[in-house]
């Protein structure tokens, strides 16, 4: 007696496993998180260094390159959320009330462009305070198949 599929098994199980890897690698890449309880951020004013601590409940983390032409007016952005300036040189600085220039180590500035799927500058984010710890703060990626993932997520 011949069998209807002899390939159904093995397709199915092709189909499984790319689906479980999609599923995999989207949903833990579809938040970028960063602990500033784990990792170091220095914040710059008026040439002086301290220890970045976070206070506010939502941040806008804005990633730039000094030595782009007119950098400054790029990040002149007219909102009422603090500003995390972030200088891939780590030589500018904006002297701005509401503007928190960030130095960090390289390995932190690797994984940020990482996690944050930097190609292009400048570019900002919005972060939000984690409920569960004050120290985490998160994105949520809202395009492409990140806006299927978080769908939920997105709205609160």
């Amino acid at each position: 007696m011949k069998k209807c599929c002899p390939g159904f098994p093995i397709a199915f199980m092709i189909v499984f496993i790319i689906g479980a890897f999609l599923y995999y690698f989207y949903s833990f890449k579809s938040i970028a998180e960063i602990d500033f309880g784990k990792d170091v951020f220095y914040q710059t004013k008026g040439g002086e260094i301290s220890l970045f601590e976070p206070k506010a409940t939502k941040y806008q983390l804005c990633f730039y390159s000094s030595y782009i032409p007119k950098w400054e007016e790029t990040l002149a952005l007219k909102q009422n959320i603090p500003l995390l300036a972030l200088d891939l040189y780590q030589q500018g600085e904006i002297q701005k009330h509401s503007v928190f220039n960030l130095k960090v180590s390289s390995e932190i500035l690797l994984k940020l462009i990482h996690n944050f799927n930097l190609r292009d500058l400048p570019k900002c984010f919005i972060i939000a305070q984690n409920k569960e710890n004050s120290m985490v703060y998160r994105y949520l990626r809202d395009d492409g198949i990140y806006k299927v993932l978080n769908f939920n997520k997105l709205g609160e």
